[in-house]
């Protein structure tokens, strides 16, 4: 069989190389320009889809139910999270205002902009939504700043502010709650970092309603959240790239920048796209053409022609060119993963011209050029038809699979092998024809004889090394680990990954929170009462979280409240600065402070010595300016102290008319996010603890389906989904490739010693290549799975040159290490190596990931192909040199 195979395969090759050399410069000319017109056509019509999900078949359980979610509520997928940290919760909430209302007016390339803080519904309800107890304790403080604020809000200067604290601590007016001293200490502080040259205004939300600055900053109030929905433009390369632009420079035209006390960030489905896919893009862009130029290197020692390297690159970048074109005609988009096809057919498309080359250089000693072109494409012909056959069984296993990312790359590299195979035999032998003939000696160099013979000399040692070596391996593939989460794949340095990861720091903030929908509210509020009993989850949110409880005491507080407060709290004008009046202010304020500071055992001393150091630097600094920049330094005083109260009080007295709240009367924009128009509820269940810790997101994800079944969706299902279908694609593909090739050498070998012998290496070297990434700690993922059916079938390829020459033409010697089979072998794998290698530089991880798993595993293969593959002959099939 395998030899009416062989005779098929040298006549049909001889025929075609006989073509190729009696109209070389046709051929050539004709592949150039056919290359360049498929260039043509790939520029113009590939896209990239940068969506994870759609890496997966739409036809899994928890897709079904994810596209079911996403058409009842389309509010919730491919946004931009935009993330503002301030440096008081002030700066934070009045940026956000700011940013909010300078996105609603662009309507080219935002469609939507949510930001519940500043909701006008729910800030004139603002207080309905506290606990009875907490809007208790807001009202006696309120009632006890009342002066205070009635006053300041009539006069809003620095004048005004030290005179009532001078006569606090004249009179000791605290009004029994205990905030004067906070008060003073705020005020100190602020002082002080203006000496410091500090200006961002010191906040009034903790000064107004009581609260501590660490109760503040627990309730995220430094941090504020806007949810942007983008207008997509998936004709173009980065679909959200103009709306995340026309953010960035609106923060920029706003001056909402650290200088101002301001970071503003972006993340959200559509912003870790846009960071991922500029990752990819990059990483291999650089992959590429560091890969081309390591190829070349290795090619030009290996191959040590100018004429067989030149031939080698032109019908590698021509077959490259093709495949690309393929990519384009059958698949059209790429996605994450079948980006890498570039480089895969860099590493692997060479393999088959320099099996011909070497050989080719090798009969050059005995025969004329044009012959030895015959002569060494018919003898390596074989193998390579095997070899593509294989490599392209590795690839093409993952197409029946579930994983669709990796069955496109599989569909595309797969073919690549064939269209490498036949630019090989095709424009090859052309190029080899109308090149120089290589000059320099003919002669290939060769391994000294003892290492050369190492392998058969001691193939019992090597098998026995090679058997623990197994064992060791089996052992350790339980310790293998899979990462479920993504995120792990982008740039870890990418902004969108930075701020995604903060999040989830905050529960109340994660992002990775399970949602559910339910057809009616009865059944809502069952599901609703279940998750809440969940010990993994700190909350859930239903439509219902928008209807307080015990409305009708609290509207009695507030209207008690607004009665108290309302009227006082009309801003009047701002007057001007009065560098006399406030210069005087702060003389009298130091001598009230003076008095107390000489009481070191008043309840007071510890606060207001820190004003008075500020204040006396302040004054000491004034003391030593010109009129001029003493008014400025005020004017820069007041700001300090003032600016944001204003805002904090419209904020409060917005929350002094509310109304009783139903379901029915929430406004379009908060039911459309939790009802939808078909009468369906939305559920989200939140986090107790951080799901970036290991373990915890499938904790949290396996229990909540629990309660939820195959109705739960949210990030941590689809990760989880994503997970348990990749592995289950893995073991599809890698079964469906052991068996394919196995039949395929069965078939042309008739013979299950000699199929045995060849696939006996490749199984060590997927063991090995498992055990050191569980010995390197790096685990599998969505981008590196692909390694282990692949190696299999690149792994092949090997084991048939050597097994092809060691059964046709080995030398009289024995040494198979010492033929330009081997040679080919090893700088065939050596070039593969370097290719791969250079995806191990992305900064996106999981290229990276499967860089390093790819290189590690084609190391492998080689050691196991060149040592341990020549021992196994050497002792099952011993060759006999007579």
């Amino acid at each position: 069989m395998f030899n009416q195979f062989r005779s098929v395969v040298e006549t049909t090759i001889g025929h075609l190389i006989d073509f190729a050399q009696a109209k070389a410069w046709l051929v050539v000319a004709s592949s150039l320009l056919a290359a360049t017109g498929t260039a043509y056509y790939t520029a113009t019509h590939i896209s990239i889809n940068t969506d994870t999900e759609e890496m997966l078949s739409e036809h899994l359980p928890w897709r079904i139910t994810r596209t079911a979610y996403k058409e009842q509520f389309p509010y919730f997928t491919d946004t931009i999270v935009v993330v503002i940290d301030g440096a008081t919760p002030d700066i934070a909430r009045d940026s956000a205002t700011q940013l909010v209302g300078a996105l609603r007016n662009n309507n080219a390339f935002i469609s939507d902009v949510y930001f519940p803080s500043n909701d006008e519904f729910l800030r004139r309800n603002q207080l309905l939504y506290l606990d009875a107890d907490e809007l208790k304790a807001l009202s006696d403080q309120l009632s006890a700043a009342q002066p205070f604020l009635a006053r300041l809000t009539q006069e809003r200067s620095v004048v005004a502010l030290f005179d009532l604290l001078d006569e606090a601590l004249e009179y000791g007016i605290d009004g029994g709650t205990g905030a004067l001293g906070p008060a003073l200490r705020r005020i100190g502080e602020a002082v002080d970092q203006l000496n410091n040259g500090d200006e961002i205004p010191m906040s009034w939300q903790a000064l107004i309603t009581g609260e501590s600055s660490e109760t503040s900053s627990a309730s995220s109030g430094f941090r504020q959240i806007i949810l942007v929905t983008p207008v997509l433009d998936f004709s173009a390369l980065l679909p959200a790239d103009p709306a995340i632009e026309a953010i960035r420079k609106t923060v920029s035209e706003l001056e909402l920048d650290i200088h101002h006390g301001v970071n503003v960030r972006l993340t959200g489905d559509a912003a870790l796209s846009d960071d991922e896919l500029r990752s990819v893009i990059a990483g291999s862009q650089i992959a590429g053409i560091a890969s081309l130029i390591m190829v070349v290197v290795c090619l030009v020692v290996g191959l040590r022609s100018f004429s067989l390297v030149a031939a080698t690159l032109v019908s590698l970048i021509v077959g490259l060119i093709f495949t690309a074109g393929f990519a384009a005609l059958c698949v059209g988009t790429l996605n994450m993963i079948s980006i890498a096809f570039a480089v895969l057919y860099v590493g692997l498309g060479v393999d088959f011209a320099i099996h011909i080359c070497l050989r080719y250089r090798e009969l050059l000693v005995q025969l004329e050029p044009d012959k030895a072109v015959r002569e060494s494409t018919r003898d390596v012909g074989t193998s390579l038809i095997l070899c593509a056959l294989t490599t392209a069984i590795g690839f093409f296993a993952f197409i029946p699979t579930a994983y669709r990312g990796v069955a496109e790359l599989g569909l595309i590299a797969g073919v690549g092998m064939f269209i490498s195979l036949a630019v090989s035999v095709f424009l090859l032998p052309a190029l080899l024809h109308v090149l120089p003939t290589p000059g320099g000696s003919r002669r290939m160099p060769k391994l000294p004889d003892y290492i050369a013979a190492f392998p058969r000399k001691n193939a019992r040692g090597v098998l026995a090394v090679a058997t623990i070596l197994w064992i060791f391996a089996a052992l350790s593939i339980p310790g293998a680990k899979f990462d479920i989460d993504p995120i792990n794949l982008n740039d870890p340095a990418a902004e969108s990954v930075v701020t995604f990861r903060e999040l989830l720091k905050n529960p109340e903030q994660s992002p990775l929170s399970i949602a559910t929908i339910a057809d009616s509210n009865r059944l809502a509020e069952e599901l609703v009462a279940k998750l809440k009993a969940m010990a993994s989850v700190s909350s859930v949110r239903s439509i219902d979280s928008f209807v307080p409880d015990n409305q009708a005491e609290k509207l009695a507080l507030i209207d008690d409240l607004a009665l108290m407060l309302g009227f006082d709290l009309e801003p009047a004008e701002t007057p001007s600065v009065d560098m006399q009046q406030t210069s005087a202010a702060i003389g009298k304020l130091l001598i009230a402070i003076n008095k107390i500071v000489q009481q070191p055992e008043h309840e007071l001393h510890d606060h207001v010595l820190v004003v008075e150091q500020a204040l006396s630097r302040l004054q000491q600094s004034l003391n030593a300016l010109s009129a001029a920049q003493r008014l400025e330094r005020i004017a820069q005083l007041d700001q300090k102290l003032l600016a944001s109260f204003a805002p904090r009080v419209a904020l409060l007295q917005d929350g002094l008319d509310p109304e009783e709240i139903s379901v029915e009367s929430l406004p379009t924009n908060i039911r459309q996010r939790w009802l939808s128009p078909s009468g369906h509820y939305r559920i989200e269940a939140y986090p107790k603890t951080d799901l970036s810790k290991p373990g915890e997101m499938k904790r949290f994800a396996v229990a909540a389906q629990t309660v939820l079944g195959d109705a739960a969706t949210g990030a941590p299902i689809i990760y989880l989904g994503g997970s348990d279908a990749v592995k289950s694609a893995f073991i599809q593909a890698f079964s469906y490739a052991l068996v394919v090739i196995t039949a395929l050498l069965w078939i042309i070998l008739r013979s299950m010693k000699e199929t045995s012998i060849v696939l006996a290496p490749l199984i060590l070297a997927g063991l090995l290549t498992a055990a050191l990434s569980t010995a390197l700690s790096l685990p599998f993922n969505f981008a590196n799975i692909i390694a282990l059916p692949l190696l299999l079938g690149i792994g092949v390829d090997g084991g048939l040159h050597i097994l092809h020459r060691y059964k046709t033409t080995l030398p009289g010697h024995g040494n198979l290490l010492q033929t330009s089979t081997a040679q080919a072998v090893f700088f065939s794998a050596l070039t593969t190596i370097v290719s791969f290698g250079n995806l191990a530089t992305s900064t996106h991880a999981g290229t990276a990931s499967m860089g390093v798993m790819l290189s590690i595993g084609i190391f492998s293969t080689l050691i196991c192909t060149l040592l341990v593959l020549p021992a196994i002959l050497q002792q099952f099939m011993p060759h006999d040199p007579s």
